[in-house]
């Protein structure tokens, strides 16, 4: 994570949001408990990826007085 740019906090963030987007994602989706596993496996690997990619963009282009 360090050599992203991110600190622990970001880290723990980045779990928090993929594990809650699984879980909803996972009990609100149509289908088999498969079908609604895989979507959320999808779905929280999804926005870990954004998150990632917000946290870097506002890490880097935030002003200084943040």
């Amino acid at each position: 994570m360090n050599t992203l740019g991110l600190e622990k906090r970001d880290g723990r963030n980045l779990l928090v949001v993929a594990a809650i987007v699984t879980v909803v994602t996972a009990a609100t989706a149509d289908g088999t408990t498969g079908v609604r596993v895989v979507a959320g496996t999808i779905a929280g690997l999804f926005s870990g990826v954004v998150f990632v990619f917000s946290t870097l963009l506002i890490n880097r282009y935030k002003p200084d007085h943040w």
